[in-house]
């Protein structure tokens, strides 16, 4: 008995008929054409070597300081994690905590769910957790604002060059890998793909 899937469109609603593509090829929408989904060749190899490398990226920036300040002869580091504390001991409580869901714990779901999710298609795995997870990232993906505070650092910087020693830490960089590493991940991985991975994944009886 052969199985006829059908999907709406993202964009416009239109619904299409799922076919088979080979590797290098993308689906697109009959009404709007947008791509619906695509076969990347080691797709799933590739978001694994991604997403260690983000793990090991994370753990650089959150262990060491991102930028110190020398100014006469004192010198102030910064982590994210001081900067979390700092809010929170000046009394901005909301603050600190969406500093901490967006920088530290979204991005840290996002790598170890991606990671579960694809260990379970790599493994067959039962699939109920990892459709779960994948639900879950769907909807904190949003949220994860690490471009923005990318983007905060470095005209902090800039400015703060003009008016003290300004050393660049090595989580410096290691943040800005990061931020390219999950972009990388993102552009890479397809939903539509993943989601028929995981349907042909076992089930718990």
């Amino acid at each position: 008995m052969t199985i006829t899937y059908r999907f709406a469109c993202t964009h416009c609603g239109q619904i299409n008929i799922y076919q088979a593509l080979q590797n290098g090829e993308e689906a697109c929408c009959v009404r709007c054409s947008s791509v619906l989904y695509r076969q990347r060749n080691y797709m799933f190899d590739a978001s694994l070597a991604l997403i260690f490398t983000g793990l090991i990226l994370f753990v650089m920036t959150n262990a060491f300081p991102l930028i110190a300040l020398k100014a006469q002869g004192v010198t102030q580091e910064l982590t994210i994690w001081k900067a979390t504390a700092a809010f929170w001991e000046q009394d901005y409580y909301w603050l600190s905590v969406l500093l901490a869901l967006n920088l530290i714990i979204f991005p840290l779901f996002e790598l170890l769910g991606l990671l579960w999710v694809l260990l379970t298609i790599r493994f067959a795995w039962q699939r109920q957790r990892a459709i779960q997870i994948f639900r879950w990232l769907s909807e904190v993906k949003p949220w994860g604002m690490l471009e923005v505070f990318m983007l905060g650092l470095l005209v902090a910087v800039v400015k703060l060059g003009d008016i003290a020693v300004l050393v660049v830490g090595s989580a410096f960089w290691a943040f800005i890998f990061l931020v390219l590493s999950i972009a990388a991940l993102t552009a890479n991985l397809d939903r539509f793909t993943i989601w028929r991975a995981l349907t042909a994944c076992p089930s718990s009886v």
